[in-house]
């Protein structure tokens, strides 16, 4: 509570810190503190130490109880910062590739009431925006989050389909009177993974894993006819608002490949087929 507070204080109401050289020491039970103000104040409780810079809050751990200013060997960092995070790991690379769904988790096999939704091809496109991570262990295995967005565009095997909210779940019908080249359905989402990245050092090679968190944003449908004249209509279709979807990702300098995969249905509980999407390509990001 008084680490937690102390720290909150420093970040607030601390101006920068100017080129001094002046060290108080102070004992506090069985602990010490000491405060440097030529470059940052160092805090120390017990064998914890808390380190305040232009540049954040960190943890530090000593490895013992005695403290020697001119002795790096006395810490090891964590890494751990409260102010400013760190951008490490490929949790916001660009992701480009195909996407499906299947009436099972990890299938694209369709069951024989869904058929209507069969697929002719499907895009998926994925990125980040503010990667931040924190590094857990020798600065090889990371924590990462991130904002981002990632649209999947269904185009289906029945070119004359048309989907629409119908008053007890999704329905759909064909238009034989006009012909049609292209009938799709496009899902629009906000994304938050949290993953689990572990990293090689000399041919930066990473292997990740984790889930990712998605809230629809827009969803519409779009038909276009031989003769070129388009149709797009906005409608969420009973479409889950929140899912979730297990993320994966391997590769070397900042190029690898992904894959995807929904734990949560497309669509409402009773209000359209019971349809799990999936998505797998190639990754770019994480270039030094």
């Amino acid at each position: 509570m008084v680490s937690a507070a102390l720290m909150a204080a420093t970040s607030v109401f601390a101006e920068p810190f100017a080129a001094d050289t002046t060290i108080t020491n102070a004992k506090i039970s069985d602990g010490q503190i000491k405060t440097h103000t030529d470059t940052a104040s160092h805090f120390y409780f017990g064998r914890r130490e808390v380190v305040v810079d232009n540049n954040g809050i960190h943890f530090v751990k000593a490895y013992t109880n005695k403290f020697d200013d001119d002795s790096d060997d006395n810490y090891r960092k964590y890494g751990l910062s409260w102010v400013n995070l760190h951008d490490d790991t490929h949790v916001d690379a660009f992701d480009f590739g195909v996407s499906g769904y299947g009436s099972k988790t990890f299938s694209n096999n369709i069951a024989d009431s869904a058929s209507f939704m069969e697929l002719n091809r499907g895009f998926h496109v994925a990125f980040g925006l503010c990667e931040a991570s924190l590094p857990i262990v020798d600065n090889r295995l990371y924590l990462g989050t991130d904002i981002g967005f990632k649209f999947d565009i269904y185009s289906f095997s029945n070119n004359d389909m048309i989907l629409s909210k119908g008053p007890a779940g999704l329905a759909y019908s064909h238009d034989s009177t006009t012909s049609y080249s292209k009938s799709k359905l496009r899902c629009t989402y906000l994304t938050v993974p949290l993953i689990l990245e572990w990293q090689r050092g000399g041919d930066d090679f990473y292997i990740m894993a984790g889930v990712e968190g998605n809230l629809r944003i827009g969803s519409s449908t779009k038909t276009k006819t031989t003769s070129g004249d388009k149709e797009k209509h906005r409608n969420d279709l009973y479409m889950n608002r929140f899912n979730y979807n297990l993320v994966a990702r391997v590769g070397i300098k900042g190029v690898g490949v992904f894959v995807k995969a929904n734990m949560s249905p497309l669509f409402r509980d009773g209000k359209g087929p019971e349809l799990y999407p999936f998505s797998a390509g190639i990754s770019f990001g994480g270039f030094d």
